[in-house]
């Protein structure tokens, strides 16, 4: 049995994302990430296993360096 991402988390620093479709509040709405540019290094460092299943953070979505929790 394989475990899911946390749809709220950073899969890649574990951050908070502030994914828009994960939160109840929000999920009607498009999530931040649809209109962002997203750094290639970072799509490089998203694991496998979360690839189109959790948003990255903004700031790793930047290309900054993540920071671990």
């Amino acid at each position: 049995m394989t475990d899911s991402p946390d749809a709220s988390r950073c899969p890649i620093c574990g951050q908070p994302n502030s994914c828009g479709l994960a939160n109840p509040a929000t999920a009607t709405q498009p999530c931040w990430c649809f209109t962002a540019e997203i750094a290639p290094e970072a799509r490089e460092r998203i694991p496998d296993d979360a690839r189109n299943r959790a948003c990255i953070c903004p700031r790793c979505a930047s290309g900054e360096s993540p920071t671990k929790p």
